[in-house]
């Protein structure tokens, strides 16, 4: 079998454990590291995939938990900007993609280490409008839409499964419209379908393994969000470093 479609496949299988276990993240797993082996265009269309993919059975299981209203607002903000997001991916460098990448797992991580009280006591529509915008931006051009929607839900007087719901609906519904503004840029190709067609079976064993894992997260109170951020804060750092050229 080719290495590479081994490679990816076990990309693809820890991105697909990672959102089932914490309700983001597949692309801050598989973007980076899909992008050292396949590169940048094509790491991004398939993690936008998969991601769109690993949301449907998680946002089912979760419904009667997701904030809708705010979801809701979220995509309304993040629809125009992933057709802006899309084009900087189709014209922009592959080295400007990745050191972006690098330092939106960065920022990312270092988030996640801030222990967060509630900001919003209740949904402030701009706020949420801008934050569903960063995010199509930064999902249709760097694969990661999560940074601005995970702070964001970070700030509000949520449970983790609301917390965790919202995140996975509002995912589901941006990523329909990133992977279409991948399409009509000419990104999904065939070499695209075929290492999404040949990863299919490591992402279901991947997703049902995390969520697996997150019944016993919440079960024992363990907190996987900071092993997970560091692991990430490593691959941020080492994309800065690689592509960043004094």
């Amino acid at each position: 079998m080719d290495t590479t479609i081994i490679f990816v496949s076990l990309i693809i299988a820890l991105a697909g454990f990672t959102q089932g276990l914490t309700g983001f993240g597949s692309a801050l797993v598989s973007v980076p590291l899909l992008s050292l082996i396949v590169g940048a265009q094509t790491a991004v269309p398939i993690a936008g995939i998969f991601g769109w993919l690993v949301t449907l059975p998680i946002a089912w299981k979760m419904r009667h938990s997701i904030q809708r209203q705010t979801g809701l607002i979220l995509f309304a903000g993040s629809v125009p900007a992933s057709f802006v997001g899309a084009k900087l991916l189709a014209t922009m460098p592959s080295q400007y993609i990745l050191l972006t990448m690098g330092l939106v797992l960065i920022i990312s991580s270092l988030h996640s280490f801030r222990a967060t009280k509630p900001v919003f006591q209740k949904t402030s529509i701009p706020v949420t409008i801008g934050a569903g915008f960063t995010s199509g931006v930064l999902g249709a051009s760097v694969g990661e839409s999560g940074p601005p929607v995970i702070a964001y839900t970070s700030m509000q007087p949520w449970t983790a499964d609301q917390v965790k719901s919202t995140l996975t609906f509002f995912f589901m519904l941006q990523m329909i419209g990133a992977n279409i503004s991948f399409w009509n840029e000419g990104l999904i190709t065939d070499e695209v379908i075929s290492h999404v067609i040949s990863a299919l079976p490591a992402f279901a064993i991947g997703l049902a393994g995390g969520m697996v894992g997150y019944h016993y997260l919440q079960k024992y109170n363990i907190n996987y969000h900071k092993i997970v951020h560091s692991f990430l804060l490593f691959i941020g750092c080492a994309l800065v470093f690689k592509n960043l050229h004094f």
